[in-house]
């Protein structure tokens, strides 16, 4: 079986195209067949001017039988640019919104050069429905264009303004067509004896990108000459794997087409070529939508490690060993004294777990074991141990501002805000968010958000269900990378998503 690209290919080739490391090279076969000229007028001229020969869906061999014939050689290149120029008028902005035309899909890639065989301007008017710039130059291979002032040599193409090389001519300057025998063969006499005819950034492009090569078949005269041109370029290059679009020569029985392919795989392979062998129009869709995949996940993971490097900057603590820098540490305390009435905390920290385990940066968070029916004493060991940035308190608060901790006999032992406040204030290097679910705790939180950078506290009393809640929202959205702030603002809405009163009752309290 013929060679086809697999996923290391594809994922290679996209991380080439994200880097801006990949040139795209655009052939005849980019065209679609209603605005394609090259064998249409091949046909017609071959019949007009009785061409002797059997080639004759050959526009080079054509046009030179033409040129000798009209003993004329700019009528065939005036011709095709006149044809090009009526089947422009047909092409608007929405013909490159097709999932499967290529220059459309190019377009929508963040590349700095596009170079192209063709004569027409379609890669140029897709980059502009886009919203690009792109820059124009051909190829200055005969004497006359060499005359010709250029758009400027030492141009610096970027994704928003690219350059785009049209290497064969542009149908806008009839005289810039290589389009006969007599030119191609001109052409790599031209390329071969003045290396300069090429601008710096396209040798660049020769040599320091991976090449996609779309729209040729091995027959064509502008994929030969190409690859001659090539093959220097590649012999010098740094080794990179280019891409082939390729469809089977025409002319090939079916029986045979497996050992043409197998062959011309070989003969792509010392110029380090892999060939993708379907048509353009495939490919073109098949590299959107692998690219939309890879974009959205490079996004993420750009995103990702954006917040997590925000987080590691927001909790940093001093004196912290390197394993200690790469997580945020939650301490959970909790308290039920016996002689109030009885709370679920037991759901609320399985919640907090579940939501954290399920976070997408779960790997940067490590909640603590939970200390329940935690004392003073406790309070102060489990900070000195665990060392944590966040700390959860979910428990009963009073109307005064007081959180019911637990003495030796599991009673209640209240803690009035100065002497919670005066604990986190030996903690404020360490210490940067404190989530104080009880009721009423919003008093305390204004204490201890003397010392602390974030403090949450509820301005009135708070429901088992909706003190649930708000922990949900709260640690989905801190696990999703969001902050502090965010967070906050997830809990509140969690709590309305469940129906239950009281989203307005958390607060946040925080240094400016």
């Amino acid at each position: 079986m013929p060679k086809m690209l697999g996923e290391k290919d594809w994922d290679l080739l996209l991380r080439r195209i994200k880097n801006g490391k990949c040139t795209p090279f655009l052939g005849s076969g980019t065209c679609s067949e209603n605005i394609s000229v090259s064998s249409q007028i091949a046909n017609e001229w071959a019949e007009e001017y009785d061409y002797p020969m059997e080639d004759s869906d050959d526009l080079t061999r054509v046009a030179q039988f033409v040129a000798v014939t009209e003993e004329d050689e700019m009528f065939p290149r005036d011709e095709i640019c006149n044809e090009i120029t009526k089947l422009s008028e047909e092409v608007t902005p929405t013909y490159f919104e097709t999932p499967d035309e290529i220059h459309g899909v190019l377009a929508d890639l963040p590349l700095p050069v596009y170079i192209t065989t063709t004569y027409d301007d379609l890669m140029v008017r897709a980059l502009k429905s886009r919203n690009k710039e792109p820059i124009q130059e051909i190829c200055r291979w005969n004497e006359y264009l060499v005359q010709r002032k250029p758009t400027s040599s030492d141009f610096d193409p970027t994704p928003e303004k690219p350059l785009v090389f049209h290497l064969h001519g542009y149908y806008k300057k009839p005289e810039s067509l290589v389009l006969t025998e007599d030119d191609y063969l001109d052409f790599l006499v031209a390329i071969s004896m003045e290396q300069n005819l090429l601008p710096p950034r396209i040798q660049e492009a020769f040599t320091g990108t991976s090449l996609l090569l779309l729209g040729y078949k091995i027959t064509d005269w502008d994929f030969r000459v190409l690859s001659r041109i090539l093959a220097g370029y590649l012999g010098r290059s740094i080794g990179r794997k280019h891409i082939s679009v390729q469809l089977v020569p025409g002319n090939v029985p079916d029986t045979q087409r497996e050992n043409v392919q197998k062959y011309l795989d070989r003969y792509f392979e010392n110029l380090r070529i892999q060939v993708y062998w379907h048509d353009c129009h495939e490919f073109a869709a098949e590299l959107k939508t692998r690219w939309e995949a890879f974009n959205r996940a490079t996004i993420k993971k750009e995103a990702d490690t954006a917040n997590i490097d925000r987080l590691k900057k927001e909790y940093k603590r001093p004196g912290q060993a390197k394993e200690e820098a790469d997580k945020v540490s939650i301490l959970f305390l909790a308290a039920d004294p016996t002689d109030a009435s009885r709370l679920r905390l037991g759901e609320e920290f399985r919640e907090i777990k579940e939501k954290l385990k399920l976070a997408r940066l779960r790997d940067n968070f490590m909640l603590e074991l939970p200390q329940l029916s935690v004392r003073p004493s406790d309070i102060s060991q489990a900070l000195l141990d665990a060392r944590p940035q966040i700390v959860h308190f979910s428990g009963h608060g009073t109307p005064t501002g007081a959180l019911c901790f637990e003495d030796l006999a599991g009673k209640t032992h209240p803690i009035e805000p100065d002497a919670l406040a005066a604990l986190f204030e030996q903690f404020s290097g360490q210490v940067n968010c404190v989530i104080l679910n009880a009721c009423y705790a919003e008093i305390q939180a204004k204490a201890i958000a003397k010392h602390i950078k974030y403090v949450i506290g509820m301005n009135q009393a708070i429901g088992d269900e909706a003190a649930i809640a708000f922990a949900i929202g709260f640690y989905q959205a801190l696990g999703g990378g969001r902050s502090i702030e965010d967070a906050y603002r997830f809990g509140c809405v969690q709590i309305q998503l469940h129906g239950i009163p009281g989203h307005l009752t958390p607060v946040l309290i925080y240094q400016r």
